[in-house]
């Protein structure tokens, strides 16, 4: 076993091929993998990504993996949606597909590293003896969100060469060397939705009833009509079809009535929630913690008590009120730019 082995995820945009790029850059023998997970037409994939592998003078593998991530993501992505949440698939991908599976393909070729694209930073913890996860140096690029889940298993394994880098000058290191990776970033969009929106996939996948409910607001009056809940996601103002002096906004979910609550804007902003589903980088140093608490991707991280329940639940309070606090997505808990854990949002209780 080659101590400088490493298989790279490999989607063909710029981040997984700069990863690539950078870890030969200091010597590793790098093989560039890519999976397939949804892709209608892999062969053409597959193509344009050996020209991308030839560039760089690395050998390229790919997997299948199309029926893993059906029955893995994209099943209880739909389920949980028709359960009134909003899950966040991207998150449980890492772990559960594209880790896991660069990990057993590294683990069959005798090869003790793997390495992906995203911008954050690995590093030990030396008194608690454990891998951690930091914010990537590039604020505006961080992805450490992305990495809440990632196992210990994992994590010793994973090379994130992008951690430190700023994203405008890798890109442009890369285009000196005239590798043909063209423009286009890797995609923050949920890959399998390929330009539809949630309620066409939905009603697609699942063949979810366009049955009409009803629009209510928060003492119950009926407003008006809808197509089907799962049309809807809290925060959404497209859509609702009511006309009012200040625009309605989608507040919350009663699959179980076909029900839409709908308010103000005002009536987006709450401060306590509850997540389960806990996911702890580092152990939890009492009951009562004071966090950096991010509840999606793009929000910023705001003050927050956290409070454990148990090794799987905890309660969370915004210092200020958060805007569309939303069941089913994740909620990252960090000490500055350090990621402690996370849990997946349940409960929004005030």
């Amino acid at each position: 076993m080659k101590k400088k082995e490493v298989f790279v995820g490999f989607s063909g945009g710029v981040d997984s091929f700069a990863a690539a790029f950078l870890l030969k850059e200091v010597g590793y023998h790098v093989t560039a993998v890519h999976l397939i997970l949804h892709d209608p037409s892999p062969q053409k994939t597959e193509k344009q990504l050996h020209a991308l592998a030839e560039s760089l003078g690395i050998p390229l593998i790919t997997k299948d993996l199309r029926k893993r991530f059906r029955d893995t993501i994209i099943t209880p992505f739909a389920k949980s949606y028709l359960s009134g949440k909003t899950p966040n698939p991207c998150v449980w991908c890492n772990e559960q597909i594209k880790l896991r599976a660069l990990s057993e393909l590294a683990g069959e070729h005798g090869v003790p590293w793997i390495a992906t694209g995203h911008y954050a930073r690995k590093e030990l913890d030396e008194k608690q003896q454990c891998w951690i996860i930091k914010r990537g140096r590039d604020k505006k690029k961080d992805q450490s969100y992305f990495l809440s889940f990632v196992s210990q298993e994992h994590l010793k394994k994973l090379l994130l060469p992008l951690g430190d880098q700023i994203k405008a000058e890798l890109v442009s290191k890369i285009k000196k060397g005239n590798h043909p990776v063209g423009e286009r970033s890797e995609s923050h969009d949920i890959c399998f939705l390929q330009g539809t929106s949630f309620a066409e996939f939905i009603t697609a996948w699942a063949k979810a009833s366009k049955g009409e409910g009803t629009f209510v607001n928060k003492s119950g009056k009926i407003l008006g009509t809808h197509d089907g809940f799962h049309r809807f996601t809290i925060g959404q103002r497209r859509g609702i079809g009511i006309a009012d002096r200040t625009p309605y906004y989608v507040t919350a979910l009663f699959p179980e009535r076909n029900q839409v609550q709908i308010g103000k804007e005002a009536d987006l902003y709450k401060s306590t929630f509850r997540v389960t589903g806990c996911h702890w980088h580092l152990p939890p140093e009492g009951n009562d913690i004071s966090v950096l608490c991010q509840i999606r991707y793009r929000h910023k991280a705001a003050p927050a008590t956290l409070r454990v329940l148990d090794s799987n639940k905890a309660e969370v309070s915004f210092e200020e009120p958060q805007r569309a606090i939303t069941p089913g997505q994740v909620a990252a808990f960090y000490r500055e730019d350090l990621l402690i854990g996370a849990g997946t949002i349940d409960t929004v209780l005030k």
